[in-house]
């Protein structure tokens, strides 16, 4: 739960849009506490308040009700910077005929981009705040969760920037191999731990790996820096034969 003090205090600040402001005339003691719950919130400082993706009454309701909202670390959500989303349209080579997939669809970095090179794009995302999001920018998804989402459309090309913790980006990766067409690929971020991980999951996913042919490029550990995270990653891309 958020202290007391620290919930009487973000209620003074003044939602504007998807902006809440500081009062101008009260210094908070607190300020610190405050700022780290905001930005914990996914609030980003900017002159004189806290900015987010959503609507900010609703984040200031949500906060000063005692929740702690930390839907970063809930959901996984480290958006992929626009430069190494746009490379990984590109390695994908998209055609306007293809079906495409994002199954982990965040706030629509990858996928506005995947959207120029076609209209045929399904998106998955499991955070309710993020859907709102992408629906503002136009893009239509599915809130749910990828691992139990299944179809009888097949995928061409699947981009993708899946969580990390509990090796779920191996269960992810996983699922999309089943869910692509023969002939298609599939480039994705990954956490480096299953490199040398000795977890059953991790050596036969290595095995597996392997025999599929994948290329593998290692990102620096800044890559991902501007979204709040140092973790290593690397570039995973792989082609399923027919």
């Amino acid at each position: 739960m958020i202290k007391s003090d620290v919930i009487e205090s973000i209620s003074l600040m003044k939602p504007q849009g998807n902006r809440l402001e500081l009062p101008s005339d009260i210094k908070f003691e607190n300020y610190a506490q405050v700022k780290n719950a905001l930005i914990k919130a996914g609030g980003k400082y900017k002159r004189c308040g806290f900015e987010f993706t959503s609507d900010a009454a609703e984040m200031q309701q949500r906060l000063t009700s005692g929740e702690v909202v930390n839907d970063a670390k809930k959901y996984q959500y480290f958006p992929t910077p626009t430069p190494l989303a746009k490379r990984m349209v590109e390695m994908a080579n998209i055609r306007a005929s293809d079906y495409c997939l994002e199954p982990s669809a965040g706030q629509g970095s990858i996928a506005a981009i995947i959207r120029k090179k076609s209209e045929k794009l399904t998106c998955i995302e499991l955070s309710h705040e993020n859907v709102k999001v992408l629906k503002s920018l136009g893009i239509e998804s599915l809130h749910d969760d990828f691992l139990k989402f299944n179809c009888d459309q097949r995928f061409d090309k699947i981009v993708a920037n899946p969580p990390f913790a509990k090796n779920q980006d191996i269960d992810h990766v996983r699922h999309m191999y089943s869910l692509l067409n023969d002939g298609g690929r599939i480039v994705t971020v990954m956490s480096k731990s299953w490199v040398f991980g000795n977890q059953k999951k991790q050596v036969n996913f290595r095995q597996w790996l392997n025999s599929t042919g994948a290329k593998i490029e290692e990102l620096g550990s800044g890559e991902f820096k501007e979204s709040g995270t140092n973790v290593s990653s690397m570039l995973v891309t792989i082609d399923k034969t027919a």
